[in-house]
């Protein structure tokens, strides 16, 4: 029996699994990671923690795995796909972690999509993310000690394998957020970067996610125990490595991903982007040669936030009777009717993705003297449905062809049946789950298997690891009663636009 590895660097946790060439977790340690906010709109991550808390995850699994550490074939590690940090020519940090969470590159991101937006769009796929950190980083006196932006799973890898600064990569699934890329080429786009006034010496060289890009180290060996010259792959984006965990290879594949972003995609054969409504992204998948047409949410973070500041006392009596919180307010939710009695959220608490708007704050409409938390709580997982709809009709309208015959849930979406028959509902598409919804580690592992050649078929090989476990059925029409809901929580944004700009002026 060989094993794998597979690391996931994630926004709020970090998980690391030693699996199976059968894909079965052998052994598995996961770690909280630290984002300081040090004002409103303001939120970092130092860098180094990647691989502090990579080490502590990989001598964890080891230790407790009981297996032959020889018998590994390889390591992949994905992460965070909407920031971007930057190191120095020994390989070393030169700034914090600058996530898609702070919002300090505003202005750079105006400028950018202002000036250059469809041109962006149109070379990658989609609006940037951390071009517009690239553009404020420009600004300040770190800017003449970065030799290459990279992202959190190159840091760790390139830590791992002993890389220098020369030698930093960018696998092509990251590329989509950059706004300096030429996605369907798989390069730097030179017109952009030009236009942009960015040096495209200080990007680094592009390169499949399945490529191996060094051996373990002795250094590296002694740090996290790994035998010393296990390959490492270069590994992929959080969502591309979720999509892979969850089979999604062949062209009208569809997922849906939650967790501290919402993610729903479907999987297309050839590059398309989204020019007329600027909301979804086009992102390259890890295995292959397709394609994802995306939309990112930052909505899990907000269910996480009204959970912990409004349910605070009711969670920790939750907790001590061994049950879950979200499952107790998931059965309450479920009482209440289609629309949480005329209550309507807007959930980007600290901005829009796509199309980008720095400026969105968190809206709830509607409520009477008659509303209790809990429609708040329902409020908040029908508007991630709501979104949901709108991409789904955006993807049919791209791909008029495309058949959509199921979702698959990954992440905490694939652990409630009442949203997963919500979201079923809303969008008329069956909604199934997996033996093992986190998934983004198994994809990472997966990627590892076909880089060392452990694996050979795509198909074949995933239909083997990958397995269906419950599959969730709309009602008939029962997305009707949700229509003039979706009309109002598309309309918000619109007509709060104004308003939006100048609370987020008035809080500067």
């Amino acid at each position: 029996m060989k094993y794998l590895i597979g690391m996931d660097l994630g926004t709020t946790l970090a998980k690391c699994v030693i699996y199976d060439q059968e894909g079965n977790a052998v052994s598995e340690a996961s770690r909280e990671m630290d984002i300081k906010y040090p004002a409103a709109g303001m939120a970092e991550q130092d860098a180094q923690d990647f691989y502090i808390v990579s080490c502590s995850m990989l001598l964890e699994v080891l230790a407790t795995s009981g297996i032959n550490k020889n018998d590994i074939s390889g390591i992949s590690i994905d992460s965070q796909m909407g920031g971007i940090m930057a190191i120095d020519k020994s390989y070393d940090p030169v700034t914090y972690y600058d996530t898609p969470l702070d919002s300090r590159s505003g202005a750079e991101n105006d400028y950018m999509h202002k000036n250059f937006g469809d041109l962006i769009i149109e070379k990658n796929g989609s609006y940037s993310t951390y071009g517009n950190k690239i553009l404020y980083w420009k600004k300040k006196n770190e800017w003449q000690d970065i030799h290459k932006f990279i992202q959190p799973s190159a840091f760790v890898s390139g830590r791992l394998a002993g890389l220098s600064g020369d030698d930093a990569y960018m696998d092509e699934s990251f590329i989509c957020f950059s706004g300096l890329a030429d996605l369907k080429n798989s390069q730097w786009s030179y017109e952009l970067c030009k236009k942009l006034d960015v040096d495209i010496e200080k990007l680094p060289r592009i390169v499949k996610s399945t490529d191996i890009i060094g051996q373990v180290t002795k250094k590296a060996s002694s740090d996290t125990g790994l035998p010393e010259g296990l390959p490492v792959c270069a590994g992929c984006g959080d969502q591309s490595a979720g999509f892979i965990g969850a089979g999604i290879i062949k062209s009208g594949q569809m997922v849906d991903v939650s967790g501290t972003a919402c993610v729903l995609g479907a999987c297309i054969n050839e590059f398309k982007f989204d020019g007329k409504h600027k909301t979804l992204a086009c992102m390259k998948s890890a295995l292959g040669s397709n394609y994802y047409l995306i939309s990112v949410v930052l909505a899990g973070r907000t269910h996480k936030w009204f959970v912990d500041e409004f349910f605070a006392d009711e969670k920790e009596k939750i907790k001590n009777k061994g049950l879950n919180i979200y499952d107790y307010l998931d059965e309450m939710a479920a009482e209440l009717p289609p629309g949480s009695d005329g209550l309507v959220a807007i959930d980007y608490l600290q901005g829009r993705f796509f199309p980008p708007n720095p400026s969105v704050r968190g809206l709830f409409i509607g409520h009477t003297w008659a509303h209790k938390k809990i429609h708040f709580y329902r409020a908040i997982l029908e508007s991630i449905a709501y979104d949901h709809y709108l991409t789904k009709e955006i993807i049919k309208e791209l791909v008029p062809d495309l058949g959509l015959d199921v979702i698959t849930a990954i992440g905490s979406a694939a652990k409630s049946k009442v949203w997963m028959q919500m979201k079923s509902d809303i969008l008329q598409i069956p909604y199934q789950s997996l033996f093992r919804s986190d998934l983004s580690t198994l994809g990472s592992a997966i990627i590892a298997g076909f880089s060392t050649g452990l694996f050979k078929d795509f198909t074949s090989d995933l239909k083997r690891i990958v397995k269906s476990d419950l599959t969730i059925f709309p009602k008939k029409d029962g997305h009707k009663k949700y229509l003039k809901y979706i009309e109002i929580y598309n309309d918000l944004f619109f007509a709060l636009k104004d308003i939006y700009k100048k609370l987020a002026d008035a809080g500067d």
